[in-house]
């Protein structure tokens, strides 16, 4: 194991299960056997494991087991809360995604309290829905700062998943640390009860080391994401209209100005979000609300500014009613003899008269022109479905497993379809889910000040090209949304540019997804708005092949102070950095990018100079905001 770097099948991982003495043992109930994948360079290994029965049996538990981290001979006990070791662990809640923390083993509650050979101290943690990253992420690095190596741990289910670290041998004996991870276990309502010869496959856990330390980690995952993603290339550049724009109050009113607007700042998709449909789950299109030609007017004004058209779905929620509108059958979720959230029942992706219809209403719409699909998921199956005499947790599991079935039917069908995945916004984030989807949306996030610590923090779960972050210049927000358009008095505030500026600035670190009034922009930001887009569109091919780089660490989503991140494009030696002032007043900001030192430093955006003073030398880079609230991109080369 200690020649991972030369040799990595050295790491290959134990399978763990419901008893870890007799798993092995050719009078065990449950016979088991590991598959390895190995990606990017050698450097990642993705494991499953096979079970199989050898006498009726419950299996309780199906896992992967990574021993020896962090191992030292003399033993790590005194390590525990000196800063040597770190857990880096991801707390996610509604528009709040992306929240990094660090803590010693000690301070998880992982230190020998014994003199005990036997005694184990551990963490857990979980996840128990198929919003898969709405508490936590399913992703863990330890890093070893002596040794100057950090190791990384994730699952791929966009289901329940748990992790465990812990280690064994009391104050003398502990010597490592050991994680176990999978998305089956007791504790997440998982038995599954099997006769002789039946099989069950564990989730795909992926694991690894690298030299170096988070940012290392990371960068050496996104080229795993890349290489084991199912969709290839970045994506265009879109408009949806929902956030911060028409919040679901869609007409041709609404929206024949802003696809004028998108199509004159260069966008390539316009998607239509929630309000296109005659009701939600009945996904036939609403004609009175788009004058004489109804939704195909509209879609034909898309293509005839040079756009393709998209629309929202929520593929996996449906009315209480559907079926006087729809004949499906067995379409709704039970657990229990009771409807999985009864006000938006969940749907059952093992009826084939339900997935036969979405499909006739994905392919009708591909007919009339629709080459984007966003399909949210806006709420949760908890525990999951016991509908089938199967426990909730494998319900949940073969009802994802049936969805992305569907998925990847519609990938198929039309592979120039461009699907995003969203689940009010980032609460299915996961890397399983991810690779059958081109985009995933990083947040529902509505407020533009709050979206970098979001941003940042997702960066180390996606790569760039598939992070879709919001743009939203001019935003009329939520509680304003009857009122259409923004006052003259709401419109004075974006005067300066700043707002715009900013916005652009965050959507340059992945994915841009613009949206927003823009409309109604003056003509001093629609300068700026044409600028930014314009460069975001000649500099993406570079982004979409970059690795994040964290040379300020991460921010919390409640800190108000400059803050830094960029993008590292090794095929053409260019750093993108991202630089931005979140307090309300000026403010100073001091960066060490020795580690990616460049000759050169500019200001790449806005052309302007003004209100923003810069000193590049030696790899530090410190730059003097005038004034709260402002962004600038720099590039170095």
């Amino acid at each position: 194991m200690r020649n991972w770097k030369n040799n990595p099948s050295s790491i290959a991982a134990r399978v763990d299960a419901n008893d870890l003495d007799v798993v092995f043992d050719q009078n065990a109930p449950v016979a088991a056997q590991a598959e390895y994948a190995y990606f990017a360079s050698q450097q990642v290994v993705r494991q499953h494991n096979h079970f199989t029965a050898q006498k009726p049996v419950t299996l309780t538990r199906a896992a992967t087991k990574v021993e020896d981290i962090c191992f030292q001979e003399e033993g790590i006990a005194s390590r525990l809360n000196d800063g040597s070791i770190l857990i880096h662990y991801c707390i996610s809640r509604w528009q709040g995604e992306g929240q990094w923390r660090q803590a010693t083993p000690e301070y998880l509650g992982i230190y020998p309290a014994t003199e005990h050979d036997w005694e184990r101290s551990w963490w857990r943690l979980q996840s128990i829905s198929s919003w898969s990253t709405a508490t936590y992420a399913p992703m863990i690095l330890i890093e070893d700062k002596r040794k100057n190596e950090t190791w990384f741990f994730t699952i791929e289910a966009g289901r329940s998943w748990f992790f465990e670290i812990y280690g064994i041998g009391g104050r003398k004996g502990m010597k490592s640390l050991s994680v176990v991870f999978g998305g089956a276990d007791e504790q997440l309502g998982f038995a599954k009860k099997m006769e002789a010869g039946e099989q069950y496959v564990s989730a795909d856990c992926v694991y690894g080391v690298v030299e170096g330390g988070f940012e290392q980690a990371v960068q050496t995952l996104v080229g795993y994401w890349r290489e084991s993603s199912l969709t290839k290339g970045g994506s265009p550049l879109v408009f949806n209209d929902y956030m911060n724009c028409n919040w679901a109050q869609e007409s041709d009113k609404t929206l024949i100005p802003l696809i004028d607007k998108a199509a004159e700042l260069g966008c390539e998709i316009f998607c239509l979000d929630d309000g296109w449909q005659r009701r939600q789950g009945v996904w036939f299109p609403a004609d009175e609300k788009f004058g004489d030609e109804g939704l195909q007017g509209i879609f034909r004004h898309i293509r005839e500014k040079g756009m393709q058209a998209g629309v929202w779905f929520e593929f996996e929620t449906l009315p209480p009613d559907i079926q006087n509108y729809v004949d499906v059958k067995d379409c709704f979720l039970f657990r229990n003899d009771a409807m999985v959230t009864p006000y938006r029942p969940l749907a059952n992706f093992r009826s084939e008269s339900l997935v036969a219809y979405l499909n006739r209403q994905v392919d009708a719409l591909y007919d009339m022109g629709v080459r984007f699909i966003k399909n949210d998921h806006n709420n949760t199956e908890h525990l999951g479905t016991t509908m089938y005499g199967e426990s909730s947790a494998e319900g949940l599991e073969k009802n994802e497993q049936a969805f992305l079935t569907f998925i990847e039917g519609i990938r198929k069908r039309h592979p120039d379809l461009i699907l995003e995945n969203c689940a009010s916004g980032g609460m299915r984030a996961d890397a399983g889910t991810l690779k059958h989807f081109h985009i995933q949306s990083t947040s529902d996030q509505e407020d533009y000040l709050q979206y970098p610590s979001v941003l940042a923090g997702s960066l180390a779960l996606m790569p760039p090209e598939k992070a879709g972050i919001w743009c939203y210049p001019y935003p009329l927000c939520f509680d304003d949304r009857q009122q259409l358009e923004l006052r003259e008095e709401q419109l004075s505030q974006f005067a300066d540019g700043e707002q715009t500026v900013f916005n652009v600035v965050s959507g340059f670190m992945g994915n841009l997804y613009l949206s927003g009034k823009l409309h109604q922009a003056d003509d001093y930001n629609n300068a700026l708005l044409q600028e930014g887009l314009e460069l975001y569109r000649k500099m993406r091919e570079d982004h979409f092949t970059a690795v994040p780089v964290f040379p300020c660490g991460m921010i919390s989503i409640t800190e108000r102070r400059p803050y830094a991140m960029g993008l590292w494009c090794e095929r053409n030696q260019t750093l993108t950095l991202a630089v931005w002032n979140l307090s309300e007043q000026a403010d100073s900001l001091t960066v060490d990018l020795r580690r990616y030192a460049k000759a050169t430093c500019k200001v790449q955006y806005p052309a302007s100079k003004d209100g923003v003073t810069f000193a590049y030398e030696d790899g530090i880079l410190k730059v003097r905001f005038e004034a709260g609230k402002m962004a600038r991109l720099f590039t170095l080369k």
